[in-house]
């Protein structure tokens, strides 16, 4: 049993991996926390060249991908 904010976190984090990985995304979103480090600036926030880079792809995709994430956990949450 999970105490505390961590495990509540943690299993928040699984969950949301679950939904994109059933919707084809698991791979787009393991490669992108897999490189957190080129993928994001030290802000947090997404570096989309870094990102397109890892990924292979174009920033368009890059996009379409992302918008797909947002639309999937806007209805999970």
């Amino acid at each position: 049993m999970f105490y505390g904010n961590d495990g509540l976190d943690q299993l928040e984090r699984q969950e949301t991996l679950k939904k994109l990985e059933e919707h084809g995304l698991g791979k787009f979103v393991e490669l992108l926390l897999s490189n957190e480090n080129k993928v994001y600036t030290k802000k947090g926030r997404l570096n989309k060249s870094g990102a397109c880079r890892i990924l292979n792809c174009k920033p368009k995709e890059l996009e379409e991908m992302l918008l797909r994430c947002r639309d999937i956990l806007k209805n999970i949450y």
